[in-house]
């Protein structure tokens, strides 16, 4: 007569066998192992951000006018706007989240060449749209996208 032998909490042997097995078997889902979506968007708007960045330095720019002429005028017009640009683009990149490590990467490299610059002009705040990226780097990185 064959007896269902039990582990010492009741259960079945083969069940705790089984669970077991199971275990080593099924890896535990983790942020690392659930697909992720691609950063097409994350880097479309770091190579938008480079466009409007490259262009606002463009030596066009540096060109200097007489004080309150229309050209002077004209140029203070489109850097202002240039400006608002690259500040809505940085805006947008704070609030795109990053599940690659491309998309952290690329975030990255944005801050990295230009904290330095915010911090020694005194920009940064808060509320500014740099800390923001920081913030939603911070975050893609806590959530395990890197």
């Amino acid at each position: 007569m064959s007896q269902i032998q039990t582990a010492p909490t009741g259960l079945p042997r083969r069940r705790v066998l089984a669970s077991a097995f199971a275990a080593t078997v099924i890896p535990p889902v983790t942020a690392s192992t659930l697909p992720r979506t691609n950063d097409a968007t994350v880097l479309a708007l770091c190579a938008e951000f480079w466009r409007v960045h490259d262009q606002a330095r463009s030596p066009v720019y540096s060109i200097a006018h007489p004080f309150g002429s229309q050209e002077q005028r004209q140029t203070e017009i489109e850097l202002d706007r240039l400006c608002q640009l690259e500040n809505g683009l940085i805006r947008q990149l704070a609030e795109t989240p990053a599940n690659t490590p491309d998309g952290v990467r690329a975030k990255a490299s944005l801050l990295q060449r230009f904290l330095p610059e915010f911090l020694e002009y005194g920009a940064l705040d808060d509320e500014s749209v740099e800390m923001e990226l920081v913030m939603g780097l911070l975050a893609d990185i806590a959530r395990g996208a890197a």
